[in-house]
């Protein structure tokens, strides 16, 4: 992940899925009192996990997203 200072962007929404497109919520998981983000089609395995904070986890799937673009690039 990237510095503590990157622009998440606009935090309320617009975060999709890297592989599917579909939007994706940033959610708290009470277990570890972490966040999280999964996709909420059923055939999509994408998550992510263990963020201290909805921002970073936020920063963290747009990277994701990037990257996943970049691929066949």
């Amino acid at each position: 992940m990237g510095r503590p200072n990157d622009y998440a962007g606009d935090l309320r929404w617009g975060w999709q899925c890297p592989r599917c497109d579909a939007d994706v919520p940033v959610t708290r998981d009470a277990g570890s009192e972490t966040f999280l983000w999964a996709c909420p089609t059923e055939d999509c395995p994408s998550a992510g996990f263990g963020f201290s904070s909805r921002r970073r986890a936020r920063i963290a799937l747009r990277e994701y997203r990037e990257a996943y673009q970049n691929i066949y690039r």
